[in-house]
């Protein structure tokens, strides 16, 4: 019997153990912030489901606020309201803090921070200095791309970090070059991921694979399957719109900027359509 219970409390401290185990590698993927509690870390994630997986910029900008409210000295937090108000004394005000509180902030996370307020301080240029806004931005992309880059490496479970990674060397470096690394960097799971499946397509379309474009921003809307959330719409503008179809690629950004006026994507592309189908008018009248 007593043979037994010891092989049954073997098996369970080996079970405990694996446990742990499986708990510390899940953790050890995902950066650790410096937060105060679980319920600022929910509003933060849920900003960044409504950002990049729903294309809810208002929505998102709330969850921040409520996250914010909890821990206003959540710096990452306050870094990413920073990047979506459009108020730009707000901003500024913002930029300050950051720049004053920043030193705080240590190792890996430091290295999201830094991002981030280089990326608030290009948009604050932009609106300040434009004349200044494309060497600054130069400037912002060699900094996020070597600093995202080892956050993509050591934390492969950062699928928002991933994406903005991506976004990064599309700038930089052209659409092949970062579908290639979707492909190395992201897994079959994250490839389902509303934005990086969204964002593939529009990155297909560049190269002119128009065909897979569709394809793909299709398979996006039937993934999401709410006609509600502005994501597919934009998308399938930003595909149709590249396509030269432009009158479908107003029906999608127009949906989606109805939906959301505050989508950074879909309100850009919509104004880069409108005025192109006003172009088009002025040469028939000619």
């Amino acid at each position: 019997m007593k043979k037994y219970i010891s092989l049954l409390i073997t098996i369970c401290l080996f079970l405990f153990s694996c446990q742990q185990r499986a708990t510390k590698d899940k953790t050890e993927n995902k950066i650790q912030y410096t937060v105060a509690n679980d319920s600022v870390t929910y509003h933060y994630n849920k900003g960044w489901q409504q950002i990049m997986d729903e294309g809810n910029y208002a929505t998102a900008e709330v969850s921040y606020r409520k996250a914010l409210k909890l821990d206003p000295d959540f710096l990452i937090g306050k870094s990413i309201l920073a990047r979506l108000t459009t108020n730009l004394e707000e901003r500024i005000s913002l930029y300050n803090e950051l720049e004053q509180h920043k030193a705080s902030i240590k190792g890996d996370e430091r290295l999201v921070l830094d991002v981030y307020i280089a990326l608030t301080r290009f948009t604050n240029i932009r609106e300040q200095e434009p004349e200044k806004a494309e060497a600054t931005l130069a400037d912002v992309f060699v900094l996020a791309e070597k600093n995202l880059r080892k956050i993509v490496h050591k934390y492969p479970d950062e699928v928002y970090l991933k994406s903005e990674y991506i976004e990064i060397l599309h700038a930089v470096h052209g659409a092949k070059k970062a579908l290639d690394s979707v492909e190395v960097l992201a897994s079959a799971k994250q490839k389902e991921n509303p934005f990086i499946l969204g964002y593939t397509a529009i990155m297909e379309a560049d190269l002119g694979h128009y065909k897979t474009a569709v394809e793909k921003a299709q398979l996006l809307k039937n993934i999401i399957n709410d006609s509600s959330i502005p994501k597919p719409d934009a998308v399938l503008a930003d595909v149709y719109f590249k396509m030269d179809s432009l009158k479908k690629a107003k029906k999608h950004a127009d949906r989606a900027f109805e939906l959301d006026p505050r989508n950074l994507d879909a309100s850009r592309l919509k104004s880069r359509i409108d005025q192109k189908l006003d172009s088009l008018k002025t040469q028939e009248v000619f």
